[in-house]
């Protein structure tokens, strides 16, 4: 079994996250889901999203550095899970720590050029899935496909979960605008199918 990272977006550490850890651990998985805002969390919607980024502007730094402490404090494999600002976080680890045995970039990860190029280093052989919604105004379409194939180049085992509809969190059903039952349905099934490699 793997020891399962929950990385949470800019909207901070809602019951969507705790809830799905609850459902990886009923798997067998240990789960670990951090409050990385330190209490803060934010709605959807275009106030919600604006209010979040301003948050993270500020404590953006700050939080990172929690993401690289809870790492630190965890034992075996991990498998790291990011969703959007927490899927950029996800794809650090998984590309620096050894201890990282596969990720999941839900809504956000890619490879970027200008000030963000690294040169490619995804690690070969680490499991890649990443999943968005076809209409998601905050998902880079082009980094993310360079990350896909940098890793797929690489000797990785990737997916690439295109799911219909424009929500950016479209798994939690509490961000009524973004939620899709039926995508948040497919997603948990891909997601404990993932998982079923570590087993």
């Amino acid at each position: 079994m793997a020891t399962v990272l929950l990385l949470h977006s800019a909207l901070g550490r809602r019951p969507a996250i705790t809830g799905l850890a609850e459902t990886i651990r009923s798997l067998g998985h240990e789960a670990v889901a951090p409050d990385l805002f330190e209490g803060a969390v934010f709605d959807g919607g275009t106030d919600g999203y604006a209010a979040a980024m301003a948050h993270l502007e500020t404590h953006g730094e700050a939080a990172a550095s929690r993401v690289t402490q809870v790492y630190a404090a965890l034992t075996g494999p991990v498998v790291v899970l990011g969703f959007s600002w927490g899927a950029g976080q996800a794809q650090r680890l998984a590309e620096t720590e050894p201890g990282v045995v596969g990720a999941l970039l839900v809504g956000g990860g890619g490879r970027y050029g200008g000030t963000w190029d690294d040169g490619g280093r995804w690690r070969p052989g680490i499991p890649l899935a990443v999943h968005h919604a076809i209409a998601d105004e905050w998902v880079d379409a082009d980094p993310l496909a360079a990350l896909v194939r940098e890793a797929a180049t690489n000797g990785s085992d990737v997916s690439n979960y295109v799911y219909p509809g424009s929500g950016h969190l479209f798994m939690d059903p509490e961000l009524t605008a973004e939620f899709d039952a039926e995508g948040a349905e497919l997603f948990a099934a891909r997601v404990q199918g993932f998982l079923s490699r570590f087993a």
